[in-house]
């Protein structure tokens, strides 16, 4: 099933080349047609620059692709293993963060190298899920932050891809994306995570705290505390997608996936109180902002409608003495009669 479903792919991609070869030698000739009238040189000068600018652009693709490096296979066998590690020392080899700095010959040169190359990947995780967790956390718009994370979390993975395999291979990239997907949204992990523990520190410090005690209660509490767990959620699915990137791009031995699955869980719970930590802050601000400008608004509001309110009574006052005094200026007439 799998040889007949690359064949047809193969099939459909050579059918819509020709189409398209087609499609550009036609507009090409039309192209000439149209400017030979004006001047035949320009006509040939202009037809062949168009040409070789849509070779180039047709070619480049495949040279790109034809130089990927090939993707590296997991052993099947112990006996694989040795060759395996052999050829992922060496793409390591090659990486130019790590460059001549360590001698990979020995166990400890490779524990640098990875620790440097991890230092870095951590660092990209952390600015990824903390943009997550500020951005869901201010918005609060399920699908569109759902969409928005999703297409972060592909970034990042191709990002820390990048630090340790430099020129991925698109057969390693597409098993990445398979191995971190399953690692990660199919595990369960999530549910047994109390997110509430990572932020009722917070919460308690900013209401103990003297002079902001006052404008954090009731509503705005609430709102709070839901916008903190909703960043703090979409925060450590993120950190988990990375956590578990880094730990399939830097394994030089043997994967174990449920031991992966198990550190990153760890290790995302540890990393998550830090960033909920020193990202809170401004997640705060910004609510306790617009819950004073919401507060301010409806103030105003309401002060407009008594303005208009107190108008409406003084111009009915207004009409009502008129009347009153035509009425009595009209009275002697009325007598005299």
């Amino acid at each position: 099933m799998r040889k007949q479903l690359k064949k047809l792919i193969t099939t459909l991609s050579f059918l819509i080349i020709i189409v398209f070869v087609i499609f550009t030698i036609n507009q090409l000739v039309d192209l000439y047609a149209n400017l030979i009238v004006i001047n035949e040189t320009l006509a040939i000068v202009v037809t062949l620059s168009v040409a070789l600018i849509l070779l180039g652009l047709l070619i480049t693709p495949f040279i790109l692709f034809i130089r990927l490096p090939k993707a590296i296979s997991k052993p099947l066998t112990d006996d694989e293993f040795p060759e395996y590690r052999r050829k992922v020392i060496a793409r390591l080899a090659t990486n130019q963060l790590i460059k001549g700095k360590y001698d990979l010959s020995n166990e400890d040169g490779i524990f640098e190298a990875l620790n440097l190359l991890n230092s870095k990947a951590d660092k990209v995780i952390h600015e990824t899920a903390s943009s997550v967790f500020l951005t869901t956390a201010v918005s609060q718009n399920g699908k569109l932050d759902a969409f928005t994370v999703l297409i972060t979390q592909t970034r990042m993975v191709w990002k820390v891809a990048h630090i340790y395999w430099q020129r991925p291979a698109l057969r390693d990239m597409l098993n990445l994306y398979a191995n971190v997907g399953a690692s990660t949204f199919l595990a369960s992990e999530i549910e047994d995570l109390d997110l509430s523990r990572q932020i009722e520190p917070i919460i308690n410090a900013m209401v103990k705290s003297p002079g902001r005690s006052l404008p954090v209660v009731g509503h705005a509490a609430h709102i709070i505390t839901d916008s903190l767990l909703e960043g703090s959620t979409n925060a450590f699915l993120t950190l988990r997608v990375g956590v578990v990137t880094k730990r399939y791009c830097g394994a030089v031995g043997a994967l174990d996936k449920r031991e992966i699955r198990r550190n990153s869980y760890l290790e995302a719970s540890g990393m998550l109180k830090n960033l909920v930590y020193q990202s809170s802050s401004k997640v705060i601000k910004s609510l306790l902002k617009a819950t004073r400008d919401s507060g301010v608004n409806t103030v105003k509001s309401g002060f407009g409608v008594i303005n208009k309110a107190a108008r409406n009574v003084k111009e009915k006052l207004e009409n009502l003495t008129r009347r009153t005094k035509k009425d009595i200026d009209q009275q002697p007439k009325a007598d005299l009669n």
